[in-house]
């Protein structure tokens, strides 16, 4: 198997791709490097390229089995279901392919698989149908329980990938919590959300990349209970409240962001004693202001930097000493919902 393409240019200077002579390497090594690669960036880097790597092969390689939906079933619950029923345990993942069109259900990823969405984006939509969440990430944790439970090589659900969906939730009352993440380190890519994320749970490691958060009435991502979220070139905008509000020790990545347009704060972070140490007598703006030499430091510690504000009512960063925020809670004088004005 060659392992190998080049750009070269002809004679009259025009690149073509042609095959270079490399290394052989068998099928089950290359299977260990494409592992690492979704199924997107292994279509657009090697299966476009060269032709010794069909996407057949890869999926064959990588992924225990395939299911489309609804051609082969109904729902994406049913085919996470058929998926596992071909799995030892939750260790394989498979690949669940969703086609364009409405599907009234509450996903509930518990099996390690990779959700990916066919067409273009918004296209393929998930819409929660009564007091339920659209997406919710629980697993077993099984990668969390004691040794001594022997339960180490179950984890359904804890490395899934959701890739191209769109989430929504038919009940008004359940947009807080559109996304429920209570387990497991998901990854959420290139998704929109018409709602709010929770993340809660000291297990709970999701990544959120290239994802469209918009329209809660509530925290457009709420990050506590001392979870470890990290968000990369998401857009978080026309929410209620904050765009993301961490508190009870949650300790997040927040890198190349956009938070535009909410009803708050762009980020607002309960750090606790053991960050901002607390002045007893001082107000917390007045906490804020006596810490402010530290507060680059404390960028710096928590991965929250090169993000984008614009047009948040309250500001674009509040940071407070406190652990977290009641519910009763004096908001701003001028909240009242997303920005108006964006």
């Amino acid at each position: 198997m060659v392992l190998a393409c080049a750009a070269r240019p002809n004679e009259a200077g025009i690149t073509k791709c042609s095959t270079v002579p490399a290394a052989t390497l068998p099928c089950e090594i290359a299977s260990h490097v494409f592992e690492l690669c979704p199924p997107l960036c292994f279509l657009k880097a090697a299966a476009a390229t060269c032709r010794q790597f069909s996407f057949q092969w890869y999926v064959s390689r990588v992924f225990s089995g395939v299911v489309i939906v609804p051609d082969d079933v109904a729902s994406l619950n049913e085919a996470m279901n058929k998926l596992a029923a071909g799995s030892c345990f939750g260790q394989e993942k498979g690949l669940l392919l969703v086609r364009p069109g409405i599907y009234q259900e509450s996903v509930r990823v518990t099996q390690n698989c990779h959700i990916l969405g066919l067409g273009r984006r918004d296209t393929v939509i998930v819409e929660a149908p009564g007091w339920e969440s659209a997406l919710v990430s629980a697993g077993l944790g099984g990668a969390a329980v004691p040794k001594m439970f022997a339960m180490q090589g179950l984890t359904t659900g804890e490395d899934a990938c959701v890739e191209n969906l769109r989430f929504r939730c038919r009940n008004e009352q359940m947009r807080g919590r559109c996304i429920y993440l209570v387990m497991g380190q998901l990854h959420l890519v290139r998704c929109t959300v018409e709602g709010g994320v929770k993340v809660s749970g000291h297990c709970t490691a999701p990544l959120l990349t290239e994802c469209d958060i918009r329209g809660a009435r509530g925290c457009g991502l709420h990050l506590t209970d001392h979870s470890k979220a990290v968000l990369r070139r998401n857009r978080v905008g026309r929410h209620g409240r904050h765009g993301v509000l961490a508190d009870r020790g949650a300790k997040p990545a927040i890198v190349h962001n956009e938070l535009v347009c909410n009803g708050a704060y762009g980020i607002r972070l309960f750090r606790g004693a053991d960050c901002l140490p607390p002045v007893f007598g001082m107000s917390d703006a007045k906490q804020l202001r006596f810490a402010s030499a530290e507060l680059e430091e404390l960028r710096h510690l928590s991965s929250i930097c090169e993000n984008r504000f614009d047009g948040n009512a309250a500001g674009e960063l509040s940071l407070t000493p406190r652990y977290a925020e009641s519910e009763a809670s004096e908001e701003p004088e001028f909240y009242n919902g997303a920005n108006p004005s964006c």
